[in-house]
């Protein structure tokens, strides 16, 4: 038989017995569902988390060839982390001074992170709207599993939060003086609680310790640090100081030429600021790698999560 679903709208078929429905599209489960059937967790990966990791840090860029070979696991441990998952949708208009009104519509599917120890980790991650499965007492005894730290009228106030800064985001982008908001339709659809794996590896290589973090759902690499060879490490620095002398050289001959200093100013300051990234990876031994995300402001967290963990 057919089945529509009252999230999406999307029409597919059923088995004639069946009762409970999960929706192939936007992963919504709707039907006949058993008080505290909100409660659903995803499976964890059958391929070994290890090699999923190694095979991603022998793919980056100055890592020892060797490491396959001369790096043994040191730590492999499951956790299933709580997340309250929500659709939400909002459409608002904002005053932008003297060019009038201009509107912004958003409508997304979002995962408030339960725990204080994975917020930073998996903050705005991608998870995913289909496979989850009804929640079993088997669960706790897949991994380390974690309670909750809040209930879903705190994490329903965090997903309203969120949608507010999605929707003046999108403003924003179209006004930088943005004054008055008005609000036009809002939803904020809860979608149950899920319990999420996480990987949490270790592994040792020349005598340090490497961290990492691996999506048990999908095997996506979240965060995972490796060596640099020092060869790498030498020739990021030649590349930073060949950057600043070669602003030192052009900058000198435009100042030499107007008797002013100032004209060196602007080319020195770029290059240094262009070379601190090289720098920064050409001091320390571990760099931090990831599948999914930007490191900018993600990589200085791993310390403070691991002393949770």
């Amino acid at each position: 038989m057919e089945v529509k679903c009252p999230g999406c709208g999307a029409v597919f078929k059923v088995p004639e017995d069946t009762r409970t429905y999960t929706c192939p599209y936007c992963g919504l489960v709707f039907g006949e569902k058993k008080p505290g059937e909100d409660h659903y967790y995803f499976p964890a990966i059958r391929e070994e988390p290890y090699s999923l990791l190694l095979r991603y840090v022998q793919r980056q860029f100055g890592v020892p060839s060797d490491i396959a070979l001369n790096s043994s696991l040191r730590r492999r441990e499951l956790h299933y982390v709580p997340v309250y998952f929500y659709y939400v949708y909002g459409r608002v208009s904002g005053e932008c001074g003297r060019y009038g009104w201009t509107e912004a519509e958003e409508g997304a599917y979002i995962g408030i992170v339960a725990s204080e120890r994975f917020s930073k980790l998996l903050e705005d991650y991608p998870f995913p709207v289909r496979g989850k499965k009804f929640f079993s007492q088997e669960v706790y005894h897949l991994g380390r599993y974690h309670e909750p730290e809040f209930d879903e009228a705190e994490a329903r106030r965090r997903a309203e939060r969120k949608l507010d800064e999605l929707l003046r985001g999108e403003l924003r982008k179209q006004c930088k003086s943005l004054r008055g908001v008005k609000e036009h339709a809002r939803r904020v659809e809860y979608r149950g609680l899920i319990h999420y794996p996480i990987y949490h590896l270790s592994y040792a290589y020349g005598g340090s310790l490497y961290q990492a973090f691996i999506d048990g759902s999908d095997g996506k690499i979240i965060l995972a640090e490796h060596p640099l060879k020092l060869q790498t490490r030498i020739l990021q620095l030649s590349v930073a100081a060949g950057l600043i002398f070669l602003a030192l050289a052009m900058g000198g001959l435009i100042s030499l030429g107007s008797g002013s200093l100032i004209p060196l100013i602007p080319p020195l300051l770029t290059s240094i600021i262009t070379s601190i990234p090289l720098l920064k990876r050409t001091v320390s031994r571990k760099v931090t790698a990831s599948e999914l995300k930007a490191l900018g402001r993600e990589a200085p967290h791993l310390p403070r999560l691991l002393q949770y963990l």
